[in-house]
């Protein structure tokens, strides 16, 4: 009689102590940060140059338990897909560690538009109210650096600065909280010719400060602040505003002006004086300038002009503009750009853009593609050249003009009935020459993949 067969033992492959372990470290560092045993920048420093050490651990752990796995004769437990993805990200983040260690991170979230506060998860905001009044005799200029707040000024009936400072600090405990406010309570000191009131070292870039000050009227005025909005209005003498994160505004200024702009909008109406603005807004207005306008600024928005005495030069990453003076309006976004009451000689050259100019006195130069032209000049005519690509071009004339005519169009038809001028456009290309009335400025016309349409007023 034959035996039963005995089916073999299965020696399951053990679990390897490995991942308790790592969850174990984890546990530790984490009470040990929440506790404030060790602070988060002496684990980073400690992470720069000794995470290694965690690889070698994790290498001798598992050493020892293929040792003990083969004293026993069992098989030697696998480190696993998740234990390989784990090996690789924590590798992947020490090296990253290391290399960035000597980066410039709060200046690289400045960039970014982060809140610089957004690693103090565990304390809280805790609020100040503080003002003062100080002569600011001697002086011919203002200087007001911050780090983080709004900052706005009005003139002060007198020969003194009046601020009102409310101050946000964010902080684990009342106490430390006091402590900060005392160690931050901001006054003007005097450097020759200038009036400094300066928020941006030692515990002043550890609180929020929004400024309301009224300051005399005819001294020179510089804010600047990495993230706030800055805002004056009733100055007689010159004004420079900066913000890297926030908006500009200035109202009813004698002096001049110059806007430096990161990230935010601006708002600019009657200044006396000279107008610059330049960097990267969100939305522009500027209004009322009797002075020269130099807008060297992106846009992400929408940018109004209007009532500019002298020179206005625009300048965007695919618009150049140039006119001798703006008595009406300009309107730009979203692919368009639409002008009235120009006085020229007036230079365009954009591209993608449907350019739309009504009332336009003197010479008139526009380049564009990828967009439709037109121009509604008003007498007396002078130059005009326009040259178009991927897009028409029309051009309203007033019904008594004299000029010399010049027009192209590659791909596209002529179209010139009103001045009674005939056009072959039964080829690729057609073309018009002409002398209308007894002559005058010279209009030029070049279009490819355009048609071409003159018409009376």
């Amino acid at each position: 009689m034959s035996s039963p067969t005995q089916t073999p033992y299965y020696n399951p492959r053990p679990r390897s102590i490995v991942g308790p372990l790592v969850l174990i470290t984890i546990g530790v560092i984490l009470l040990l940060l929440t506790t404030r045993i060790i602070s988060s920048q002496g684990f980073h420093n400690w992470m720069v140059h000794y995470w290694p050490l965690l690889l070698i651990v994790w290498g001798v752990a598992k050493l020892l338990e293929h040792m003990w796995a083969r004293q026993r004769g069992e098989p030697t437990p696998r480190l696993g897909a998740g234990g390989i993805v784990l090996l690789v990200f924590f590798i992947l983040i020490g090296i990253g560690t290391t290399h960035t260690a000597n980066w410039n991170w709060r200046g690289i979230g400045d960039e970014m538009g982060a809140d610089p506060d957004w690693g103090n998860w565990f304390g809280q905001n805790y609020d100040f109210t503080d003002n003062f009044a100080q002569p600011l005799a001697g002086g011919s200029e203002v200087k007001i650096l911050s780090t983080r707040g709004d900052i706005n000024v009005t003139a002060s009936d007198d020969n003194q600065a009046h601020v009102v400072v409310r101050k946000s600090v964010r902080s684990d405990s009342q106490e430390n909280a006091n402590r900060l406010n005392d160690s931050t309570r901001p006054k003007f000191i005097q450097q020759g010719n200038v009036w400094l009131l300066d928020l941006t070292s030692g515990d002043f870039e550890r609180a929020r400060f929004n400024l309301d000050l009224q300051l005399p009227r005819q001294m020179a005025l510089s804010l600047a602040t990495r993230r706030g909005s800055l805002s004056v209005s009733q100055h007689d003498g010159n004004v420079d505003l900066t913000t890297d994160h926030g908006d500009l505004s200035a109202d009813n200024v004698k002096g001049a002006a110059s806007f430096h702009v990161r990230h935010g909008s601006v708002s600019i109406k009657q200044i006396t004086g000279n107008v610059q603005v330049d960097g990267e807004v969100d939305d522009g207005t500027v209004s009322d300038v009797s002075g020269t306008l130099d807008f060297n600024a992106g846009y992400n928005g929408n940018v109004e002009l209007s009532h500019i005495g002298q020179r206005l030069h625009f300048k965007s990453v695919r618009t150049d503009l140039q006119l001798a003076k703006l008595d009406g309006e300009i309107s730009m976004g979203h692919g368009g750009l639409r002008a009235s009451s120009l006085a020229g000689p007036v230079k365009l050259t954009t591209r993608s853009n449907e350019v739309h100019f009504e009332d336009v006195s003197g010479e008139v130069e526009v380049e564009n593609r990828n967009g439709v032209v037109e121009i509604r000049p008003k007498a007396p005519l002078g130059n005009i050249d326009i040259s178009n690509a991927h897009g028409g071009i029309e051009l309203d004339l007033p019904a008594s003009a004299g000029f010399r005519l010049d027009a192209q169009s590659t791909n596209g038809n002529i179209d010139v009935n009103d001045f009674g001028i005939n056009v072959d456009n039964q080829r690729r290309d057609a073309s018009a020459r002409a002398t209308i009335g007894k002559g005058g400025p010279d209009i030029r016309l070049r279009t490819d993949r355009g048609s071409i349409q003159i018409r009376k007023q």
